[in-house]
């Protein structure tokens, strides 16, 4: 497990820790086994719970799972064209133009594909950008230039 997916896991959990303790705050029931002095019902504050109360807490849950989501979602897809490579093909990302030598296991790339990837990024031992593909989300068809290739 890489260090920024732990990170991003206990992002989750803190957030969620932290989420949490303002409801264990407003429980006033006894927690004991009730040999204490009070009987361990609940009695409202003298003033009671403003009106804004839960609307803070809903907006604040809110922001916790938007966070959570955006630290958590996936950023592995990638368009651009396959290119023949010394080392089998590669592929351009139109996005953050970096080239990625692509490791293909269940899907069959022929170089002049324009085509949208699913998978996952990573480096390989000597540093270089790979992408392994989990799935094919769209085969666009042929590229339209091909003056790349000395990349």
């Amino acid at each position: 497990m890489n260090l920024n997916r732990v990170s991003k896991h206990f992002l989750a959990v803190f957030l969620g820790l932290a989420l949490a303790a303002p409801a264990l705050a407003q429980y006033g029931g006894g927690g004991g086994t009730g040999t204490g002095g009070t009987t361990g019902t609940y009695t409202a504050p003298k003033g009671g719970y403003g009106s804004n109360t839960g609307a803070i807490v809903g907006v604040a849950a809110a922001a916790g799972v938007g966070v959570t989501y955006l630290a958590l979602r996936h950023h592995g897809n990638i368009v651009g064209c396959v290119e023949p490579s010394s080392d089998g093909v590669k592929l351009m990302n139109e996005k953050d133009q970096n080239t990625y030598a692509l490791v293909a296991t269940n899907v069959s790339l022929a170089p002049g594909q324009r085509v949208a990837l699913s998978g996952k990024k990573s480096k390989d031992d000597s540093g270089r950008p790979t992408f392994t593909v989990s799935k094919l989300v769209k085969d666009y068809g042929a590229c339209e230039s091909t003056s790349a290739e000395s990349r």
